[in-house]
């Protein structure tokens, strides 16, 4: 089956984030990529002319999905206190993953810790872009303090995630959800 140039970008970009994720970025060379995909090295290098390159596609390609499936589970929430519930309850629901890695934004920071990589960049541009939407939906529901209360959501969110990676249990989750719960209860008004 031949496909296009778009198809075939999307189709190394699936292989590779499976393997990035399960595996780890720097666990996986260019040619593990090459194999699984059954691309031709020049098909990937058309495509992504470094591994920086891919490694940056992966996770932009990843986050993007990510805010997709936040809109669909947020789509029929009947106010800003739902919407951040949701976003809780689909984290708690891909912590119950099999092969549940931890957040792969988290992840790339770890591997990737200098901050002028672009991998790095994204994924320090997208959690600033979770805390923000935290922040808007907090604001919208009254919060005297949104920022901070956002920041103390994301530090929630995250921390629970890499605790249910390395533990492999679903308690991190439970307590994510309660813990959350607790902080929406004290910090926005009942009519929320």
């Amino acid at each position: 089956m031949r496909r296009s140039a778009e198809e075939t970008r999307r189709h190394i970009l699936d292989v590779a984030g499976d393997l990035f994720y399960s595996r780890g970025v720097r666990a996986v060379g260019m040619d593990l990529v090459i194999g699984t995909a059954g691309v031709a090295n020049a098909t990937l290098y058309r495509q992504f002319a470094t591994k920086d390159e891919l490694v940056t596609a992966y996770l932009v390609t990843r986050n993007e999905d990510w805010w997709r499936r936040l809109r669909e589970a947020t789509a029929a929430a009947p106010g800003p206190r739902a919407r951040i519930e949701a976003l809780f309850a689909l984290t708690r629901q891909d912590m119950a993953t099999p092969g549940y890695r931890g957040c792969a934004t988290l992840n790339v920071t770890s591997e990737f810790p200098d901050e002028d990589h672009p991998a790095h960049a994204a994924a320090v541009a997208h959690k600033t872009e979770v805390q923000t939407w935290l922040s808007k939906q907090l604001r919208e529901a009254g919060d005297a303090n949104p920022d901070d209360t956002a920041g103390k959501l994301l530090v929630i969110l995250d921390g629970a995630q890499v605790l249910a990676a390395a533990m492999a249990t679903e308690t991190p989750g439970d307590h994510m959800i309660q813990l959350a719960e607790q902080l929406l209860d004290a910090r926005l008004p009942a009519s929320a």
